[in-house]
């Protein structure tokens, strides 16, 4: 009868996901800027998705965006600035993700969605 053996392997790690080490004001600056832009573009490719122009939803542009907000979503933000902007670019973000699922939901069980334009 064989003996089953566990084997260590060091690539699988069990708790959480390594954070990068502490992002400095000028990575801070970069990020907020990208994800000015980054939103902005977002926004036009799920118009444009929705308004049949695109054949699928922009589901990378927002990983790209969801990765900025997540980089400094716990990293400490000195400035009240940018913690301000920062906190203005996630809020915007979050309600436009919500409206997209909503919408999206609405899209495929059939039925208008918000801000539909039937009345």
């Amino acid at each position: 009868m064989a003996t089953a053996h566990l084997v260590f392997d060091p690539v699988i790690t069990l708790g959480p996901e390594p954070r990068d080490p502490q992002p400095d004001q000028a990575s801070l600056e970069r990020d907020l800027r990208r994800l000015e832009t980054d939103l902005r573009q977002l926004e036009i490719a799920y118009t444009l998705f929705f308004a049949g122009q695109h054949p699928r939803p922009p589901l990378e542009s927002q990983a790209r965006v969801e990765a900025i907000i997540r980089r400094w979503d716990r990293a400490p933000i000195q400035g009240a600035t940018e913690r301000f902007r920062y906190n203005n670019f996630q809020l915007r973000f979050r309600s436009l993700a919500a409206l997209w699922d909503r919408r999206m939901r609405a899209q495929e069980e059939g039925r208008p969605g918000p801000f539909s334009d039937t009345s």
